[in-house]
């Protein structure tokens, strides 16, 4: 009866192990790069790195959060980098939603159950994001203020962009490079008729694009045909307002 009870004692002195069920990580070269892990016990650790001339900057943050579906919850406080409540697993990637700035990390390892998840085998130079009019304005667009709704891009619908932006590139060959020359940036509302539409934004490949074009979205205010953007209507399968940058 005594070594039962001492062998009692020592299990509950036991510490569980804590196994991580994620970690997604940016590698930013240059600039830094952040790294999140969340943990089987519902704890999480998120770093940021920042390198400088002469200093580099270093942050940690903890937290708790737990996991219903595809969405990550963050209580009882925000995530306090960008201050949003959740975080959706999409596409290989963990997207935060309704912070104070869009923030995307690459997911590397995962043990969490997911569904939502879009194969880029074949598509490996398109990045996908989710509509917010925060900050993604609809005027910018063309469009009236809360007439659009973000909504998810699934594989036939990816399969079909590709098609008709090859399509777009062929008719006007003489005007851009080559199609597989470019990064695919892609952001999917549904419009005020109920139709699908993707906003594409394209920029030529070099060193930083290749390794930022995944995170975030790129603003170039320049650049010829080296930065193009064109809609996509999946609903009526065609495309409009192909506009090709003037150079610097």
């Amino acid at each position: 009866m005594l070594g039962l009870i001492v062998q009692c004692k020592k299990n509950e002195t036991q510490k569980v192990e804590k196994v991580k069920l994620l970690i997604a990580e940016n590698i930013y070269d240059l600039s830094g790069n952040i790294k999140l892990n969340i943990f089987s016990d519902s704890t999480f650790i998120f770093n940021v790195f920042e390198p400088g001339f002469n200093y580099e900057k270093i942050e940690k943050f903890n937290g708790r959060c737990y996991q219903k579906k595809d969405t990550i919850y963050f209580t009882p406080f925000e995530f306090e980098y960008n201050d949003s409540e959740k975080a959706v697993i999409k596409n290989n990637f963990i997207e935060f939603v309704g912070g104070k700035f869009p923030l995307k990390i690459e997911i590397k390892e995962n043990k969490l159950k997911s569904i939502s998840s879009l194969n880029f085998e074949k598509y490996k130079d398109y990045a996908i994001f989710s509509f917010d009019q925060n900050f993604y304005s609809p005027t910018y667009y063309d469009y009236k203020p809360n007439t659009i709704k973000a909504v998810d891009l699934d594989q036939n619908d990816l399969i079909k962009v590709d098609k008709i932006l090859k399509k777009c590139f062929s008719e006007n060959r003489l005007n851009l490079k080559d199609f597989n020359n470019y990064v695919k940036q892609c952001i999917t509302v549904m419009n005020s008729k109920n139709e699908k539409e993707v906003w594409i934004s394209l920029y030529c490949k070099d060193y930083s694009i290749n390794k930022e074009y995944k995170y975030s979205t790129i603003r170039m205010n320049d650049g010829g045909n080296c930065n193009i953007n064109l809609k996509i209507n999946l609903t009526k399968e065609n495309y409009s307002e192909l506009n090709i940058a003037g150079e610097a």
